[in-house]
């Protein structure tokens, strides 16, 4: 039987890639907010056994909506990747805007843990399960006026570990990916010394295949990048 895959923020980057790698072996649940990017990869997927929706992941009510949909769909969860984020602004701390920064908690930390709550008891139900944070490696240094995008990865860092532990007990493990520089939508100027998305993508796919264990943590970096811990 096919493993069902929840991947978020699944229409660009590293969800998008991660997505048309897992197609032909995986059930795959896929949200986002654009239905015009939505409808692209779909046509992209073939003959894919997809459930997709499309709103907002800062939204509670349609986040557990959507996750109780693809439980319906699939009749179980194995894995769920946290992939959904972004980093609207740079300032430097006195300048940073605080709705935007709450806003960023919201969508950064907040809704992957929102996500996480609502797979966790079905993965528990079958002491079965994995959960992949896409964090990043500014959790791992500190630059000047990424504040606002650091602190919320950071916050979400911390959730990860902790739950590795506690979710131990469920036989449920806990993956948390650093990727340095992906050339993505994700940044306003293209990048092609960063990484691919499909380079991350095929990571986390080895770390959903793994059957005796589980990967904690994986850090990536393209050569260009110099920012070390």
């Amino acid at each position: 039987m096919k493993k069902t895959v929840i991947i978020t923020g699944a229409t660009d980057g590293i969800g998008k890639a991660l997505a048309l790698l897992l197609s032909k072996d995986y059930n795959l649940a896929l949200c986002g907010r654009n239905e015009d990017k939505m409808n692209r990869l779909v046509q992209q997927l073939e003959n894919a056994h997809i459930y997709t929706e499309c709103f907002d992941i800062t939204d509670g009510a349609k986040r557990l909506a959507f996750c109780e949909h693809v439980r319906d769909a699939f009749g179980t969860v194995d894995v769920l990747v946290n992939n959904a984020g972004a980093n609207t602004k740079k300032d430097k701390v006195m300048q940073i805007d605080l709705d935007d920064l709450r806003y960023m908690f919201e969508l950064n930390c907040v809704s992957a843990v929102g996500m996480i709550q609502g797979v966790y008891p079905i993965m528990a139900a079958r002491k079965q399960g994995l959960i992949v944070n896409i964090l990043s490696s500014c959790c791992l240094f500190n630059n000047p006026t990424t504040g606002s995008y650091s602190a919320t990865k950071d916050a979400m860092e911390g959730i990860s570990k902790i739950l590795t532990k506690e979710a131990r007990a469920d036989n449920i493990g806990v993956c948390s990916v650093y990727p340095g520089g992906v050339d993505t939508n994700f940044r306003a100027v293209a990048n092609h010394s960063y990484l691919k998305p499909e380079t991350v993508a095929r990571m986390i796919k080895h770390c959903i295949e793994v059957e005796d264990g589980c990967v904690h943590d994986i850090v990536i970096r393209p050569f260009i990048e110099e920012n070390m811990p």
